[in-house]
Parts: structure tokens; sequence; C-alpha cells
């Protein structure tokens, strides 16, 4: 029965251990943040992260879509994000740590709406950008 238990623990702890991964992907200067404005095409609220989805006109006018990532939900929600933050058509200003590999894909650190009101502001937290 112990070893029972014992390997149970462990493959619990591999699965919580995988489902966490690092920011290196992310480019985390401070003068490499990107600011898009777009429109929200799609939320995800799922664990391990929450993402949202905006569309950018590049300068030929064309659609680039953009994945966001967020932390868990139960962080988001700490934070004052909930599931109905975000809607689809929500024009909004995003700004990002982008991923290195040059795709539209990035680490969200800041909403904010038309009117200026800010829905979300991480990019002063202690460790999350390069100084």
């Amino acid at each position: 029965m112990k070893i029972l238990a014992v390997a149970a623990m462990s493959a619990l702890c591999v699965t919580v251990a995988a489902a966490h991964h690092s920011r290196a992907g992310y480019d985390s200067a401070r003068e490499n943040l990107q600011t898009h404005n777009g429109v929200i095409s799609g939320v995800e609220w799922r664990n391990p992260h929450v993402y949202i989805f905006w569309d950018v006109k590049d300068s030929g006018g064309n659609v680039v879509k953009w994945t966001g990532e967020f932390s868990s939900p139960s962080t988001m929600i700490s934070e004052g994000v909930s599931r109905t933050t975000f809607k689809i058509g929500d024009p909004v200003t995003v700004t990002v740590m982008a991923a290195r590999a040059g795709t539209p894909q990035a680490l969200v650190l800041k909403v904010v709406r038309p009117d200026g009101s800010v829905v979300i502001d991480l990019s002063n937290r202690r460790g999350l950008l390069d100084q």
C-alpha cells in the first residue's frame, strides 16, 4: 500500500512540475516591450493559464492574430480580472513581452480600454521584466 501511495504522489508532483514553465521564450527586456491597438477576438479561461486573443492591423493593413498569455484563473481573479472582463469585439491597447521567436505570441503585461481605464497592469511587478 505504501508503494502505491508513493507512486501516486510522485505522479502528481511530476504533473504539477510539468504544468509550470519559464518565461525564457519571451523577450523580458523593458526596452523591447510592444504595445498593440487591437480588438479582442477570443478568450480562453482555463488552467493552467488564461489567454486572450486580439487582432491587430499591421502597416500593410493585414490582420495579425495575437495570442496573449496571463497567469492562472485564480491569480487573474485576485488581480480583478474575471471570465467576463474581456468580450469579443472589445477594442484594447495591449502591452506585452513578445515571443523571442518573432511569432505573434506574448506574455500580457497591461491592458487598457479606449477610455484610458486600466484593466490590468503587471508591468511594475518585481522580477517580471529585466531592468
